[in-house]
């Protein structure tokens, strides 16, 4: 059976060497954030803020880092959206990126002698009836080059993850952002 091509983003899986436990900080989209957000997106600090919480916006490729998105805080006005749409504030549960490493879904046919490698990732969006990322890893990316955005730390060995033979592509592999953004010693964002 061929692995499935159903992306979901970033799935934070351990943090500094133990397993995940849950652990969030709470964050904000801002209401002028005009590009919708899903469980899985990667975000940074945008230098805003509401209520004192730290103002975010979804990555673009090549930047650091801040987190993941983990879930939604329930929208009282819109009960079933799982998913925070373009241009409305939305507070969230970010994972943060330094010291986790994240499953994510690979976009083409990693090998086993691309672990160890850095590799890209595409931005994508998401889905709106389930409220899950479109960003994958970008397979083709994968190079000792020290400035892409994420580290391929492995493969998930579980049944439903085909490592190899027919079927083989759209692998889940397990990952590390090479630039978080809250690393020591960064600028802070204004």
């Amino acid at each position: 059976m061929a692995n499935s091509d159903a992306a979901f983003g970033f799935r934070p899986i351990n943090r500094d060497g133990s397993p995940y436990n849950g652990a969030t900080l709470r964050c904000v989209f801002a209401a002028a954030d005009a590009t919708a957000a899903f469980i899985g997106d990667p975000v940074i600090l945008d230098g805003s803020s509401n209520s004192g919480y730290p103002g975010v916006s979804q990555c673009a490729a090549a930047e650091p880092v801040f987190g993941v998105v983990t879930g939604f805080e329930v929208d009282p006005d819109d009960l079933s959206t799982q998913y925070r749409k373009a241009s409305t504030l939305r507070f969230c549960q970010v994972a943060p990126a330094s010291g986790t490493y994240f499953e994510v879904q690979e976009d083409g046919d990693l090998t086993e002698a691309e672990v160890g490698l850095n590799a890209g990732y595409e931005v994508a969006a998401g889905s709106t009836a389930y409220g899950v990322s479109g960003f994958e890893l970008d397979e083709s990316d994968a190079a000792t080059t020290s400035t892409l955005d994420l580290q391929i730390v492995g493969l998930v060995d579980r049944a439903d993850n085909l490592l190899s033979g027919t079927g083989s592509s759209n692998k889940v592999a397990i990952v590390k952002f090479n630039d978080p953004q809250d690393k020591p010693l960064r600028t802070g964002i204004s």
